[in-house]
């Protein structure tokens, strides 16, 4: 009996799911419409009006359906234009290209009519900044009621790339920066600490979770405090800090919004402990802080073949 009704439930599960099924149109690979909208593209990439104008209905509307202000009315035919031109004239290398190995889809649903799906890369870089436009491009074409031109174009595409490719040919400020401030005071502390091997007095204002970074781990690798401690005692096994100097000055970048970085300059005079041998190496940290005026990362970048083949000649 058990099994039975087992048997009677998975046949009505079945059969829910069955009628729960409902066509709403056709998808196509190849189709005119898709014709339509290639032709379209290739005519806003090379800025041609009279072209998109034949494609496209008398109240088309371009919309970027990334842009999140309720009172974004779109673009209209004009607007469009203008944008496409100005990209032709005012940008190198401007394309728009299919994303890997996608391409189109046309749909075409039974009530609302023709739809064109395709999948892009939209790419240039602004003459006059340099600034490098490449984003998802990701289009719907919703055709009018004869699916002969298109009425209405929505685009997926970064406004934040959009907002700085504009800045980029402006002058903006972006914060203020400093030759002396309480967190250049700590950057300088922990060389200073550094210089005398004092690995305890050098993580002091430093966070508890922060992390290091150094231009010779492998790529991708960041190294918390202890790790980074380990790093180190090796080091001053081997070598003798004979003193750090200070480049020029610390720059305490105070950013616009929630960041701020310390960047400093430095030349360490080192001495191989067992050939005797004396070096020098360049050194330059860049420190971010948090809310709360610790060091949360550091990033230290120098020459480390000079300290690898220190360490070979004490092998030998």
């Amino acid at each position: 009996m058990k099994k039975l009704i087992s048997t009677l439930l998975l046949l009505c599960m079945i059969i829910g799911v069955n009628a729960q099924k409902n066509a709403n149109g056709v998808i196509y690979d190849k189709h005119p419409s898709i014709d339509v909208v290639e032709k379209f593209m290739q005519a806003f990439v090379k800025g041609d009006a009279a072209t998109m104008t034949s494609l496209t209905t008398d109240d088309f509307k371009a919309y970027n359906a990334m842009n999140t202000n309720w009172d974004y009315k779109g673009q209209d035919l004009k607007t469009c234009i203008r944008n496409a031109q100005n990209y032709a004239n005012n940008y190198t290398n401007f394309s728009i290209r299919k994303r890997g190995a996608s391409y189109p889809d046309a749909l075409e649903y039974k009530k609302d009519g023709i739809w064109v799906y395709t999948y892009n890369v939209f790419f240039a870089i602004n003459k006059n900044s340099g600034f490098k436009i490449e984003s998802p491009y990701d289009c719907t074409f919703i055709f009018n009621a004869e699916g002969t031109k298109i009425k209405t174009m929505n685009f997926y595409m970064s406004t934040a790339m959009l907002v700085k490719n504009t800045e980029s040919e402006q002058t903006l400020t972006n914060g203020i920066i400093y030759k002396n401030h309480p967190n250049i005071v700590k950057v300088r502390k922990l060389v200073a600490n550094f210089s005398l091997a004092n690995l305890d007095g050098m993580f002091v204002d430093f966070a508890p979770n922060a992390r290091f970074n150094d231009l010779n781990y492998a790529y991708g690798v960041s190294k918390n405090i202890e790790e980074r401690k380990k790093d180190l005692t090796p080091f001053l096994e081997n070598i003798e800090i004979e003193g750090i100097d200070e480049i020029g000055y610390p720059d305490m970048l105070d950013h616009d919004g929630p960041s701020s970085v310390v960047d400093s300059w430095w030349s360490m005079r080192l001495r191989n402990k067992k050939t005797n041998k004396k070096f020098k190496i360049a050194l330059v940290f860049s420190h971010t802080f948090n809310d709360q005026g610790q060091i949360q990362t550091e990033s230290a970048y120098y020459n480390g073949s000079q300290l690898a083949d220190s360490y070979t000649e004490t092998k030998k």
